[in-house]
């Protein structure tokens, strides 16, 4: 089972693309769920999620507003802070996420194979080395602390999604990716993903 996660709505947002993708292809082989935009919660849900469901893969969706192709993020940093607040009003400041866990951890997806797989395929989308410091990181970052703790070897990793394009109507000069390109995205990650599995 691969685990496929995407966002609620948040900040002024009516929409989250990403949640919306998730509960699209969900399927047999796919379970997805929506998390709360909260640091808190999601560092309780990532663990949750692993120690019921004992995954083959996990990937997180979020929306990143104002990039211009998708990204696929390679390290998840250890730090919480924001002038924004989240879904429960908490806006951290220069806070670590966990204690104990390491200032940093990589994805370990293929990230470079699904970026080359989108390619081929006419998908605007690159790496990103920053996933940025709010809860789009904080569940990232869970999820592969989580993995270590419980010494689960899957892949873990994180695919910022920009706006859509009902997203920009009325906001001029701003980025966005179609519903059915990002969708198609997911898709080939999983797929490149699950390829790298039966290989193993």
């Amino acid at each position: 089972m691969l685990i496929l996660t995407g966002f609620e709505p948040f900040l002024n947002f009516k929409k989250n693309p990403s949640w919306e993708i998730a509960k699209s292809i969900e399927g047999k082989e796919i379970k997805a769920f929506r998390i709360p935009v909260a640091y808190n919660e999601v560092k309780k849900i990532s663990g949750e999620i692993l120690e019921k469901y004992r995954p083959d893969a996990v990937i997180s969706l979020g929306l990143a507003d104002g990039r211009a192709q998708i990204s696929i993020e390679m390290v998840a940093v250890n730090i919480m802070d924001s002038k924004k607040p989240d879904n429960k009003g908490f806006t951290p400041r220069r806070m670590r996420i966990f204690e104990d866990g390491k200032d940093a951890y990589f994805s370990t997806l293929p990230v470079f194979d699904i970026v080359d797989e989108w390619h081929k395929n006419g998908i605007p989308g690159y790496v990103s080395y920053h996933a940025g410091t709010y809860v789009c990181n904080a569940l990232f970052y869970s999820f592969l602390y989580h993995r270590e703790k419980m010494n689960i070897d899957i892949p873990v990793g994180f695919i910022h999604l920009p706006s859509s394009e009902d997203m920009v109507i009325g906001r001029e000069n701003r980025a966005y990716v179609e519903m059915k390109a990002m969708e198609k995205a997911v898709k080939i990650a999983i797929e490149v993903t699950s390829r790298r599995l039966s290989s193993l």
